[in-house]
């Protein structure tokens, strides 16, 4: 009966309009990203038609022009900003519509309490997973029409933001493709986990609105709190904000695979504590 509820909620998650509404505005705004990086590339390329320029071919390439690699178009800006909204718009808001509509008493009655939240759980984080990672592979793989795959080199890593302290700054400049690949997997576990807060709080709040605005608040909240946290110039902090350390490209403080990990667990543990363990213990209404 799990199987079947799992099938049938991803179902539901993947052939509403919504999903395919997020995923479509996402890859809009990587377009943004995309079309100004062309822009530059081509003026690089005017440059070094000239004998005394450095053409430098490790500084202009697929991996630091990929929306991901870069952090300083208005595309990265805003997908980075509204990742949050867009994972939650699939499928996050779904409980809160359940709930009113009285579906919920159904499914229950004809699955268990356990295999229906198990299966909400599922298909919500399923569906902001994908719908986080899917525009930043088809920028990627988009990117790779109009800018060489070359392979990044440590000299040049100002041009790239991936410096000695950076997360996984070996594989950039080694297995550049390795890279992207495990970045992608982080974004994808984030993606949905952060969809998972709009399934949670609709636990609490009967509106769907409230439910997907919910993770973007609570995103910049966290991105709000580093000011308390970094007030020392002397000391080399780790990043500690989703909308940066997602980011494949350093962006302010270097990512760190303990504060990734623990930010991870802890999204995990809370959005499953209160949507599947805490909401079977009590009535259906």
């Amino acid at each position: 009966m799990l199987r079947q509820m799992i099938r049938m909620e991803c179902r539901k998650a993947f052939r509403n309009k919504m999903f395919y509404t997020a995923v479509a505005a996402g890859c809009i705004i990587t377009l943004f990203a995309l079309v100004y990086y062309i822009g530059i590339y081509q003026n690089e390329l005017t440059m070094m038609q000239a004998d005394d320029v450095n053409p430098m071919h490790e500084a202009s390439g697929l991996f630091n022009f990929w929306i991901g690699g870069e952090p300083f178009s208005f595309g990265s800006a805003a997908y980075f900003f509204m990742f949050p909204l867009l994972t939650a718009i699939p499928y996050g808001w779904s409980y809160c519509g359940e709930k009113r509509s009285g579906y919920i008493r159904t499914a229950v009655v004809q699955a268990g309490k356990k295999a229906y939240f198990l299966a909400k759980y599922t298909a919500v984080f399923l569906s902001g997973a994908l719908a986080m990672v899917i525009p930043l592979a088809f920028d990627f793989l988009l990117s790779a029409l109009f800018f060489p795959a070359v392979m990044p080199s440590p000299v040049y890593c100002t041009s790239t933001g991936i410096f000695y302290d950076s997360l996984m700054s070996m594989f950039y400049y080694t297995v550049p493709l390795l890279y992207v690949l495990i970045y992608l997997l982080i974004d994808f576990i984030f993606g949905g986990l952060i969809a998972c807060i709009s399934y949670a709080a609709a636990c609490f709040v009967r509106y769907r609105v409230v439910a997907v605005i919910l993770p973007l608040f609570f995103m910049l909240a966290v991105h709000y709190l580093r000011q308390f946290v970094y007030i020392s110039a002397e000391v080399r902090y780790k990043e500690i904000s989703p909308m940066f350390f997602l980011r494949p490209v350093q962006a302010a403080y270097p990512a760190s695979w303990a504060v990734i990990l623990a930010e991870m667990a802890a999204l995990f543990l809370v959005t499953f504590f209160l949507s599947v363990i805490w909401e079977r213990k009590h009535e259906i209404y």
